[in-house]
């Protein structure tokens, strides 16, 4: 079991000093396993020893932000799979030269490793949890909920911790005083009795000798992770989560023929996600449910999103009750600004870092963006996370694995006579990132905070005043529309309702 020897998770220090913090915000989010090193190379392209031994514990992108322009340089409409470049053998794709052409087959132990399982004990408080988030760069972590069982898990994420947050701040009620106290008097939380307040995911486990075709038919059924067990069902080997399948999928796309029909077809003709024309005011639109799912035809669904100038802390909430993972950041004329996820959660976690809370989301994107660029040489940094209607499903895909998001926003593209401008931030984040050693998170509420100095540091880093304009926003599309769609048109799993999952968390709430 991983273990901190830090005891401050939210010091402003670093977990570790022999392991490097990431380069960007996304790349907290967790990264695949390594597949067995079974193929080898003599050829001066081989993978580099570092490239082997890289920790990917979870689901992460080979693809990075900075190269997705280049990757994707046709337009929308003419962006095929047969117009990527041809993808060369990397340790993720794992069985890239031996496994057959159809997919549905892979079994489930090709795509973990053996002996890389992190899981955590519940007894563990909240601060050494997200510290161990932190350390193997995971989005989500298994809780063991007694020492001897293996095989019965419940989970810890960014979720749990938002959660955390709003209790703490006394945004939020439950119905466990005793709890409440703890966390808003700065006592150490076991994550096991945190989790158990926030709504979760049905837990599904198959083996390892199962395949794909099952595995997608849960996913694509809005469930995010499923365990994977050995053969006797009675010990988890590993995670498959969404991102982690998608993934696979895209890496070794060219030998899975089947495969390309639908990757050169755009999100319109497949019917996948939430689209709609008409736009109403920022987190209040309702738009038809365009899944292709009969027994939903008449179902509704929302594009749920929050005002730019509305305080960060609305966002953060909006996705605790709305049992979301990110959310939109849209103008007054519904266009899209930006995107704010729940694990941007982790910026917010130092008491230094409160008046961010009641700041506008508008600027919050702005400090993001300039920490990402400070990160990448002083580059600017504009992640990719929306797409056309006419955007192919192989462009769409290549976006969500390059921006390890769970969904894209669907955006009209701009009339011709709109150039979106922007202007870069080059100051600083020496505010943001002058805390001290000993400094917690999440031990005090909030009390008595002004703005003055987020308008001071405002000033300081010269946040943008002129917005990278998507387009407005007309939709969404998401890993389980794209799953579900690849489950209905490609295996016996006709039937698949993408809001199982988020029934059940709402059943939970």
């Amino acid at each position: 079991m991983p273990t901190s020897n830090d005891n401050s998770l939210f010091a402003d220090q670093n977990i570790t000093n022999s392991k490097k913090l990431p380069t960007s915000i996304v790349e907290l989010l967790s990264t695949p396993p390594l597949l067995p090193r079974n193929i080898t190379s003599a050829t001066n392209n081989s993978t580099t020893t570092t490239e082997l031994t890289r920790s990917e514990t979870n689901d992460s992108s080979s693809s990075s932000i900075s190269n997705l322009s280049s990757t994707l340089s046709k337009s929308d409409s003419q962006t095929s799979l047969t117009s990527l470049p041809m993808i060369q053998p990397t340790p993720s794709q794992g069985l890239y030269s031996v496994h057959t052409t159809k997919w549905q087959h892979i079994r489930l132990s090709q795509l973990i490793e053996s002996n890389k399982l992190i899981s955590i004990q519940s007894d563990l408080d909240v601060e050494h949890a997200f510290n161990t988030l932190i350390q193997y760069h995971l989005s989500s972590l298994p809780v063991q909920q007694r020492p001897n069982d293996r095989c019965n898990y419940l989970t810890f994420d960014y979720n749990d911790l938002n959660f955390y947050l709003l209790l703490v701040l006394n945004k939020i009620n439950i119905n466990d005083l005793k709890l409440t106290k703890e966390c808003q008097n700065g006592g150490n939380v076991p994550v096991g009795d945190l989790i158990k307040r926030t709504p979760k995911d049905p837990f599904f486990k198959l083996a390892e000798t199962d395949n794909l075709s099952n595995a997608i038919n849960i996913l694509g059924s809005g469930v995010h992770r499923i365990a994977i067990t050995d053969v006797t069902m009675t010990t988890i080997k590993g995670i498959l989560s969404q991102r982690r399948l998608v993934k696979y999928l895209w890496d070794n796309a060219r030998s899975f023929i089947d495969l390309e029909p639908l990757f050169n077809s755009s999100i319109k003709d497949l019917n996948i996600g939430v689209l709609n024309y008409g736009q109403g005011q920022a987190g209040q639109s309702t738009i038809n449910n365009s899944n292709n799912d009969s027994s939903n035809n008449n179902s509704k669904s929302r594009v749920i999103s929050v005002n730019g100038n509305q305080p960060l802390i609305d966002a953060l909430l909006k996705m605790y009750n709305e049992r979301i993972s990110s959310i939109a950041v849209v103008d007054d004329q519904y266009n899209l600004i930006g995107n704010i996820s729940v694990t941007d959660v982790k910026h917010v976690t130092r008491t230094s870092q409160y008046p961010l809370l009641n700041n506008t989301c508008r600027h919050f994107i702005s400090v993001i963006l300039n920490t990402r660029g400070l990160e990448n040489g002083g580059k600017d940094s504009f992640p990719i996370f929306h797409v056309y209607p006419t955007s192919s499903l192989a462009r769409t895909i290549a976006k969500l694995v390059a921006t390890k998001s769970h969904r894209l926003w669907i955006v009209q593209r701009p009339s011709s006579s709109t150039t979106p401008s922007t202007t870069s931030s080059s100051s600083s984040l020496a505010s943001m990132n002058s805390i001290t050693s000993s400094e917690k998170i999440l031990k005090k509420p909030l009390v008595g905070s002004t703005n003055s100095s987020a308008d001071t540091f405002d000033s300081a880093m010269g946040y943008m005043e002129k917005d990278h304009l998507a387009g407005k926003l007309i939709g969404v599309v998401s890993l389980t529309d794209i799953l579900g769609a690849l489950a209905r048109n490609q295996t016996h799993h006709k039937q698949i309702d993408p809001q199982f999952a988020r029934k059940h968390r709402s059943n939970q709430a």
